[in-house]
Protein backbone atom coordinates (compact mmCIF):
# COMPACT_ATOMS: atom_id res chain seq x y z
CA UNK A 1 0.00 0.00 0.00
CA UNK A 2 0.77 3.15 -1.51
CA UNK A 3 1.99 6.24 1.86
CA UNK A 4 -1.08 8.37 -0.19
CA UNK A 5 -3.40 5.61 -0.36
CA UNK A 6 -2.72 5.05 3.77
CA UNK A 7 -3.56 8.40 4.94
CA UNK A 8 -6.80 8.58 2.78
CA UNK A 9 -7.97 4.70 4.26
CA UNK A 10 -7.29 6.24 7.78
CA UNK A 11 -9.53 9.27 6.81
CA UNK A 12 -12.60 6.74 6.49
CA UNK A 13 -11.46 3.98 8.82
CA UNK A 14 -12.17 6.78 11.15
CA UNK A 15 -15.36 8.14 9.26
CA UNK A 16 -17.41 5.08 9.00
CA UNK A 17 -16.84 4.43 13.09
CA UNK A 18 -18.64 8.27 12.75
CA UNK A 19 -21.33 7.43 10.61
CA UNK A 20 -22.41 4.21 12.07
CA UNK A 21 -22.80 5.10 15.66
CA UNK A 22 -24.56 8.19 14.33
CA UNK A 23 -27.08 5.83 12.08
CA UNK A 24 -27.53 3.42 15.31
CA UNK A 25 -28.58 6.38 17.48
CA UNK A 26 -31.06 7.86 15.01
CA UNK A 27 -32.77 4.50 14.54
CA UNK A 28 -33.19 3.77 17.72
CA UNK A 29 -34.33 7.39 18.86
CA UNK A 30 -36.32 7.68 15.71
CA UNK A 31 -38.17 4.27 16.86
CA UNK A 32 -38.58 5.28 20.23
CA UNK A 33 -36.34 2.42 21.69
CA UNK A 34 -34.17 4.85 23.34
CA UNK A 35 -35.09 8.58 24.13
CA UNK A 36 -32.95 11.70 25.18
CA UNK A 37 -34.35 14.68 27.11
CA UNK A 38 -32.99 16.60 29.64
CA UNK A 39 -29.53 16.30 31.21
CA UNK A 40 -29.35 13.12 29.02
CA UNK A 41 -29.39 14.64 25.87
CA UNK A 42 -26.69 17.20 26.50
CA UNK A 43 -24.35 14.14 27.57
CA UNK A 44 -25.49 12.71 24.49
CA UNK A 45 -24.58 15.52 22.49
CA UNK A 46 -21.63 15.98 24.83
CA UNK A 47 -20.62 12.43 24.07
CA UNK A 48 -21.02 12.56 20.38
CA UNK A 49 -19.27 15.71 20.00
CA UNK A 50 -16.14 15.26 21.85
CA UNK A 51 -15.76 11.15 21.83
CA UNK A 52 -16.70 10.90 17.71
CA UNK A 53 -16.09 13.95 16.07
CA UNK A 54 -13.35 14.84 17.84
CA UNK A 55 -10.99 12.18 20.18
CA UNK A 56 -11.39 9.73 17.52
CA UNK A 57 -10.49 11.25 14.69
CA UNK A 58 -7.32 12.11 16.42
CA UNK A 59 -6.78 8.61 18.24
CA UNK A 60 -7.37 6.88 14.40
CA UNK A 61 -4.72 8.75 12.92
CA UNK A 62 -2.07 9.00 15.65
CA UNK A 63 -2.73 5.43 16.19
CA UNK A 64 -2.86 4.60 12.39
CA UNK A 65 0.25 6.52 11.37
CA UNK A 66 2.52 6.40 14.70
CA UNK A 67 2.05 10.15 15.51
CA UNK A 68 1.85 12.22 18.27
CA UNK A 69 -1.35 13.95 19.16
CA UNK A 70 0.62 16.99 18.87
CA UNK A 71 2.25 16.56 15.04
CA UNK A 72 -1.36 15.47 14.14
CA UNK A 73 -3.48 18.25 15.49
CA UNK A 74 -0.66 20.58 13.14
CA UNK A 75 -1.31 18.26 10.38
CA UNK A 76 -5.10 18.95 10.90
CA UNK A 77 -4.41 22.36 10.60
CA UNK A 78 -3.92 23.08 13.78
CA UNK A 79 -1.48 26.32 12.76
CA UNK A 80 -2.25 30.33 14.80
CA UNK A 81 -3.44 32.97 13.16
CA UNK A 82 -3.05 36.45 14.15
CA UNK A 83 -5.66 38.52 15.77
CA UNK A 84 -6.52 39.88 13.05
CA UNK A 85 -7.32 37.22 10.98
CA UNK A 86 -9.66 36.19 14.16
CA UNK A 87 -11.60 39.38 13.46
CA UNK A 88 -11.68 39.04 9.87
CA UNK A 89 -12.82 35.19 10.41
CA UNK A 90 -15.95 36.59 13.36
CA UNK A 91 -17.11 39.32 10.66
CA UNK A 92 -16.95 36.12 8.12
CA UNK A 93 -19.12 34.31 10.40
CA UNK A 94 -21.65 36.80 10.67
CA UNK A 95 -22.49 37.62 7.07
CA UNK A 96 -22.32 33.62 6.53
CA UNK A 97 -25.26 33.48 9.33
CA UNK A 98 -27.21 36.43 6.74
CA UNK A 99 -26.83 34.24 4.02
CA UNK A 100 -27.89 30.82 6.35
CA UNK A 101 -30.94 32.01 7.37
CA UNK A 102 -32.28 32.89 3.62
CA UNK A 103 -30.67 29.72 2.03
CA UNK A 104 -31.95 27.60 4.90
CA UNK A 105 -35.75 29.09 4.92
CA UNK A 106 -35.65 28.38 0.71
CA UNK A 107 -34.46 24.87 1.13
CA UNK A 108 -37.07 24.39 3.93
CA UNK A 109 -40.20 25.90 1.74
CA UNK A 110 -39.01 23.41 -0.63
CA UNK A 111 -39.05 19.99 1.11
CA UNK A 112 -41.79 21.25 3.25
CA UNK A 113 -44.32 21.65 0.03
CA UNK A 114 -42.95 18.01 -0.54
CA UNK A 115 -44.75 16.91 2.98
CA UNK A 116 -41.86 17.24 5.16
CA UNK A 117 -43.12 18.22 8.46
CA UNK A 118 -40.16 19.38 10.62
CA UNK A 119 -40.00 20.11 14.66
CA UNK A 120 -40.05 23.55 15.84
CA UNK A 121 -36.67 24.72 16.68
CA UNK A 122 -38.16 27.34 19.40
CA UNK A 123 -37.66 26.13 22.85
CA UNK A 124 -40.98 25.91 25.16
CA UNK A 125 -41.78 27.51 27.94
CA UNK A 126 -38.95 28.97 30.25
CA UNK A 127 -35.83 29.98 28.87
CA UNK A 128 -33.17 30.75 31.95
CA UNK A 129 -29.75 31.96 31.18
CA UNK A 130 -28.20 29.62 32.32
CA UNK A 131 -29.67 27.26 29.76
CA UNK A 132 -28.48 30.07 26.65
CA UNK A 133 -25.60 28.94 28.24
CA UNK A 134 -25.22 25.35 28.18
CA UNK A 135 -26.82 25.64 24.39
CA UNK A 136 -23.99 28.08 23.43
CA UNK A 137 -21.24 25.48 24.42
CA UNK A 138 -23.79 22.59 22.94
CA UNK A 139 -24.60 24.13 19.48
CA UNK A 140 -21.75 26.38 18.65
CA UNK A 141 -18.37 25.72 20.65
CA UNK A 142 -18.32 21.82 20.81
CA UNK A 143 -19.31 21.81 16.79
CA UNK A 144 -17.00 24.75 16.11
CA UNK A 145 -13.95 22.60 17.40
CA UNK A 146 -15.04 18.78 16.97
CA UNK A 147 -17.23 18.94 14.32
CA UNK A 148 -14.28 21.32 12.21
CA UNK A 149 -11.58 18.54 14.14
CA UNK A 150 -13.44 15.96 12.17
CA UNK A 151 -14.25 17.00 8.42
CA UNK A 152 -11.77 20.11 8.01
CA UNK A 153 -9.16 18.22 9.84
CA UNK A 154 -9.11 14.50 9.23
CA UNK A 155 -11.57 14.31 6.06
CA UNK A 156 -9.88 17.75 4.08
CA UNK A 157 -6.23 17.49 4.95
CA UNK A 158 -6.78 13.15 5.10
CA UNK A 159 -7.82 13.47 1.15
CA UNK A 160 -5.32 15.87 -0.14
CA UNK A 161 -4.16 13.31 -2.54
CA UNK A 162 -7.60 13.51 -4.10
CA UNK A 163 -6.53 16.82 -4.96
CA UNK A 164 -7.73 20.03 -3.27
CA UNK A 165 -11.33 20.58 -5.11
CA UNK A 166 -12.32 17.03 -4.60
CA UNK A 167 -10.99 17.03 -0.88
CA UNK A 168 -13.56 20.04 -0.45
CA UNK A 169 -16.36 18.50 -2.23
CA UNK A 170 -16.05 15.42 -0.30
CA UNK A 171 -15.87 16.93 3.23
CA UNK A 172 -18.77 19.32 2.55
CA UNK A 173 -20.96 16.69 1.51
CA UNK A 174 -20.37 14.25 4.65
CA UNK A 175 -20.39 17.40 6.97
CA UNK A 176 -23.86 18.16 5.24
CA UNK A 177 -24.97 14.40 5.63
CA UNK A 178 -23.25 14.18 9.08
CA UNK A 179 -26.23 16.00 10.46
CA UNK A 180 -28.59 13.70 8.91
CA UNK A 181 -31.55 15.57 8.65
CA UNK A 182 -32.82 16.47 5.81
CA UNK A 183 -33.86 20.09 6.93
CA UNK A 184 -30.58 20.63 7.06
CA UNK A 185 -28.24 18.69 4.75
CA UNK A 186 -28.83 21.59 1.55
CA UNK A 187 -27.43 24.76 3.77
CA UNK A 188 -25.16 22.56 5.48
CA UNK A 189 -23.47 20.92 2.67
CA UNK A 190 -22.78 24.93 1.57
CA UNK A 191 -21.57 26.37 4.61
CA UNK A 192 -19.28 23.02 4.48
CA UNK A 193 -17.83 23.59 1.23
CA UNK A 194 -17.32 27.35 2.64
CA UNK A 195 -15.43 26.15 5.54
CA UNK A 196 -13.22 23.46 3.44
CA UNK A 197 -12.41 26.12 1.22
CA UNK A 198 -11.81 28.92 3.83
CA UNK A 199 -9.70 26.16 5.71
CA UNK A 200 -7.48 24.98 2.48
CA UNK A 201 -6.98 28.62 1.46
CA UNK A 202 -5.60 29.47 4.67
CA UNK A 203 -4.01 26.32 5.55
CA UNK A 204 -5.24 26.53 9.07
CA UNK A 205 -8.26 25.52 10.40
CA UNK A 206 -9.03 28.24 12.82
CA UNK A 207 -10.97 30.62 10.73
CA UNK A 208 -13.34 27.75 9.80
CA UNK A 209 -13.69 26.95 13.49
CA UNK A 210 -14.74 31.04 14.21
CA UNK A 211 -17.06 31.25 11.09
CA UNK A 212 -18.60 27.46 12.28
CA UNK A 213 -18.81 29.38 15.98
CA UNK A 214 -20.24 32.31 15.16
CA UNK A 215 -23.19 30.66 13.12
CA UNK A 216 -24.31 28.26 15.16
CA UNK A 217 -24.29 31.13 18.17
CA UNK A 218 -25.79 33.42 16.37
CA UNK A 219 -28.88 30.94 15.47
CA UNK A 220 -28.80 29.79 19.66
CA UNK A 221 -29.02 34.02 20.06
CA UNK A 222 -31.81 34.17 18.17
CA UNK A 223 -33.54 31.19 19.20
CA UNK A 224 -33.67 33.23 22.70
CA UNK A 225 -34.53 36.27 21.81
CA UNK A 226 -37.36 34.73 19.90
CA UNK A 227 -38.55 33.66 23.65
CA UNK A 228 -37.75 36.15 25.78
CA UNK A 229 -39.45 38.91 23.09
CA UNK A 230 -36.13 40.79 22.50
CA UNK A 231 -36.52 43.58 20.06
CA UNK A 232 -33.98 42.57 17.42
CA UNK A 233 -36.30 39.72 17.28
CA UNK A 234 -39.49 41.74 17.12
CA UNK A 235 -37.49 43.53 13.95
CA UNK A 236 -36.52 40.05 12.51
CA UNK A 237 -40.45 39.33 12.78
CA UNK A 238 -41.67 42.64 11.38
CA UNK A 239 -39.41 42.18 7.71
CA UNK A 240 -40.99 38.45 7.71
CA UNK A 241 -44.22 40.14 8.12
CA UNK A 242 -44.03 42.52 5.64
CA UNK A 243 -42.09 40.24 3.04
CA UNK A 244 -44.52 37.57 3.10
CA UNK A 245 -47.24 40.17 1.52
CA UNK A 246 -45.38 41.46 -0.80
CA UNK A 247 -43.82 38.88 -2.43
CA UNK A 248 -41.79 41.23 -5.37
CA UNK A 249 -40.57 43.09 -2.45
CA UNK A 250 -39.25 39.73 -1.01
CA UNK A 251 -37.39 38.75 -4.02
CA UNK A 252 -35.66 41.94 -4.66
CA UNK A 253 -34.59 42.18 -0.65
CA UNK A 254 -33.11 38.54 -0.65
CA UNK A 255 -31.39 38.92 -3.72
CA UNK A 256 -30.09 42.62 -2.93
CA UNK A 257 -29.05 40.68 0.68
CA UNK A 258 -27.81 37.60 -0.34
CA UNK A 259 -25.22 39.50 -3.59
CA UNK A 260 -24.37 42.43 -0.51
CA UNK A 261 -23.38 39.48 2.18
CA UNK A 262 -21.68 37.39 -0.81
CA UNK A 263 -19.69 40.09 -2.12
CA UNK A 264 -18.70 40.95 1.60
CA UNK A 265 -17.25 37.21 2.37
CA UNK A 266 -15.34 37.78 -1.10
CA UNK A 267 -13.45 40.34 -0.08
CA UNK A 268 -13.23 39.12 3.89
CA UNK A 269 -11.83 35.98 2.46
CA UNK A 270 -9.15 37.85 0.62
CA UNK A 271 -8.14 39.92 2.94
CA UNK A 272 -8.09 36.73 5.71
CA UNK A 273 -5.61 34.78 2.67
CA UNK A 274 -3.60 38.05 2.93
CA UNK A 275 -3.23 37.72 6.54
CA UNK A 276 -2.71 34.18 6.79
CA UNK A 277 -0.68 32.50 3.84
CA UNK A 278 0.86 35.30 2.23
CA UNK A 279 2.50 36.39 5.51
CA UNK A 280 3.83 32.97 5.95
CA UNK A 281 4.74 32.94 3.07
CA UNK A 282 6.57 35.62 2.77
CA UNK A 283 8.01 35.07 6.02
CA UNK A 284 9.01 31.39 4.76
CA UNK A 285 10.81 33.44 1.58
CA UNK A 286 12.76 35.57 3.55
CA UNK A 287 14.16 33.36 5.64
CA UNK A 288 15.01 30.89 2.38
CA UNK A 289 16.60 33.89 0.74
CA UNK A 290 18.67 34.28 4.06
CA UNK A 291 20.09 30.84 3.50
CA UNK A 292 20.71 30.75 0.14
CA UNK A 293 22.66 33.98 0.48
CA UNK A 294 24.19 32.02 3.39
CA UNK A 295 25.23 29.31 1.53
CA UNK A 296 26.41 31.31 -1.36
CA UNK A 297 29.07 33.38 0.97
CA UNK A 298 30.50 30.12 2.44
CA UNK A 299 30.74 28.26 -1.04
CA UNK A 300 32.50 32.37 -2.47
CA UNK A 301 34.73 31.75 0.32
CA UNK A 302 36.06 28.20 -0.16
CA UNK A 303 36.56 29.10 -3.72
CA UNK A 304 38.33 31.64 -2.72
CA UNK A 305 40.90 30.27 -0.21
CA UNK A 306 41.69 27.26 -3.03
CA UNK A 307 42.94 30.38 -4.93
CA UNK A 308 39.65 30.84 -7.39
CA UNK A 309 38.73 34.61 -7.74
CA UNK A 310 37.16 34.16 -11.04
CA UNK A 311 33.38 33.84 -9.29
CA UNK A 312 30.27 34.38 -10.85
CA UNK A 313 28.29 36.83 -10.70
CA UNK A 314 25.24 34.52 -10.04
CA UNK A 315 25.08 30.95 -8.91
CA UNK A 316 22.63 28.92 -10.45
CA UNK A 317 20.95 27.26 -7.70
CA UNK A 318 19.18 23.61 -8.38
CA UNK A 319 15.70 22.40 -7.58
CA UNK A 320 16.80 19.85 -5.14
CA UNK A 321 18.33 22.43 -3.23
CA UNK A 322 15.90 25.02 -2.70
CA UNK A 323 13.18 22.04 -1.82
CA UNK A 324 15.44 20.93 0.41
CA UNK A 325 15.82 24.37 1.97
CA UNK A 326 12.15 25.05 1.95
CA UNK A 327 11.37 22.04 3.45
CA UNK A 328 13.92 22.85 6.30
CA UNK A 329 12.73 26.45 6.98
CA UNK A 330 8.87 25.50 6.82
CA UNK A 331 9.65 22.75 9.65
CA UNK A 332 11.75 24.94 11.55
CA UNK A 333 8.99 27.72 11.26
CA UNK A 334 6.20 25.19 12.18
CA UNK A 335 4.59 25.40 8.75
CA UNK A 336 3.78 21.86 8.49
CA UNK A 337 5.29 18.87 10.45
CA UNK A 338 7.70 16.35 8.94
CA UNK A 339 4.30 14.10 8.09
CA UNK A 340 2.80 16.91 6.10
CA UNK A 341 5.92 17.55 4.25
CA UNK A 342 5.98 14.24 3.07
CA UNK A 343 2.53 13.92 1.69
CA UNK A 344 3.07 17.44 0.38
CA UNK A 345 6.35 16.58 -1.81
CA UNK A 346 5.46 12.73 -2.59
CA UNK A 347 5.11 13.21 -5.75
CA UNK A 348 4.09 9.39 -6.80
CA UNK A 349 0.71 9.59 -8.89
CA UNK A 350 -2.34 8.39 -6.65
CA UNK A 351 -5.05 6.31 -7.86
CA UNK A 352 -7.49 5.37 -4.62
CA UNK A 353 -7.55 1.63 -4.02
CA UNK A 354 -10.91 -0.57 -4.08
CA UNK A 355 -10.87 -0.56 0.05
CA UNK A 356 -10.32 3.17 0.38
CA UNK A 357 -13.10 3.03 -2.49
CA UNK A 358 -15.78 1.20 -0.57
CA UNK A 359 -15.08 3.24 2.52
CA UNK A 360 -16.01 5.96 1.36
CA UNK A 361 -19.25 4.62 -1.02
CA UNK A 362 -20.30 3.29 2.56
CA UNK A 363 -19.86 6.51 4.53
CA UNK A 364 -21.72 8.39 2.14
CA UNK A 365 -24.59 5.71 1.09
CA UNK A 366 -25.00 5.20 4.74
CA UNK A 367 -25.82 8.54 5.89
CA UNK A 368 -27.64 9.52 2.49
CA UNK A 369 -29.73 6.60 3.51
CA UNK A 370 -30.52 8.22 6.99
CA UNK A 371 -30.88 11.24 5.37
CA UNK A 372 -33.70 10.46 3.30
CA UNK A 373 -35.75 8.31 6.03
CA UNK A 374 -35.86 11.07 8.12
CA UNK A 375 -37.33 12.92 5.00
CA UNK A 376 -39.79 10.15 4.95
CA UNK A 377 -40.54 10.12 8.48
CA UNK A 378 -40.94 14.07 8.53
CA UNK A 379 -43.61 12.84 5.96
CA UNK A 380 -45.23 10.29 7.55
Amino acid sequence: MTFKNRVTRTVFYGYICIVAFFAIIRMLTSFKVLSFSGAWDYAINAFIQIGLMFALPVFIFCFRHKEKPKETFKFFGYKKISFKAIGIAILMGIAVYILNIFVSNFFYSLIKSLGYKGGSSITEGAYPIWLLFINLVCTAVLPAICEETAHRGLVLKGLSPLGRKRAIIISSMLFGLAHMNIQQFFYATLIGFLLGYVASTCDSIYPAMIIHFMNNALSTLMSYSAVKGYKWHFIHNFLNANLATRPILAIVFSIALIVLASLLLWLLLKALFKETVQKRTALLQEEIFKELAKSTYLMELQEVAGGNTNLPTQRNVSFEEFDAIYQQKGLELGYFTKFEARLMFDETPYKMDKVTKTLMITCLALSSIITLFTFIWGIL
